[in-house]
């Protein structure tokens, strides 16, 4: 198959887990807010925010909350990776954001019919503009209920969101270590087409 080169790396991209300790640059993390902020959104809206957080300590308090604000087990969801786990293939994992130094949370207004859609496509453009610059990426869920807790609802209240925001998602960002995961090879069955005389 024929692909253009941004096609291209969005096959290429992987998820990652282990990060350098070095923080991303201004420069590489604008660039990736900018991918974000100009992702299609319902009704041209632009009700997402996103909050980027580089303050490590934090990073690490939130990542330990989400880590441990529910009970996921491999015997439930079934091995992640093994080349870059997760903290359902390894219980020793103690942050859920995988110590990333920079860990971008996306917020949505409650009643914005279009919240969830909005606040994935933000960042399915930020994990793909990360990876065009060498930044690994890692999209974890659970953020509702890591702020849904007290210390996040502070952490919120800190940032300026009030109760009408909830935390959709989080992206963990930072430099990759070591190996880049292997391609899985895509799953049959699961394009139906139909035919336009059909």
């Amino acid at each position: 198959m024929n692909m253009n080169d941004i096609v291209k790396m969005m096959t290429e991209r992987r998820t990652i887990r282990r990060f350098r300790p070095e923080q991303i640059s201004e420069k590489e993390l604008n660039a990736i807010l900018e991918a974000g902020l100009h992702a299609p959104n319902g009704g041209g809206g632009q009700s997402a925010i996103i909050v980027a957080c580089q303050n490590i300590e934090l990073n690490n308090e939130l990542g330990r909350i989400s880590r441990n604000v529910e009970n996921i087990t491999g015997a439930k969801m079934g091995r992640v990776s093994s080349e870059q786990p997760s903290i359902v293939d390894d219980e020793n994992i103690i942050n859920g954001f995988y110590d990333a130094p920079t860990v971008l949370t996306i917020f949505a207004q409650k009643d914005n019919y279009n919240q969830t859609g909005d606040c994935f496509v933000a960042a399915e453009n930020m994990i793909i503009a990360a990876w065009s610059l060498g930044i690994g990426s890692c999209i974890v869920g659970r953020s509702a209920k890591t702020f849904a807790t007290e210390r996040g609802k502070e952490v919120q209240a800190v940032w300026g969101l009030h109760d009408e925001y909830e935390a959709r998602l989080h992206v963990a960002l930072g430099y990759p270590e070591g190996n880049t995961p292997s391609y899985k090879p895509r799953k049959n069955g699961r394009v139906i087409r139909i035919n336009p005389k059909a």
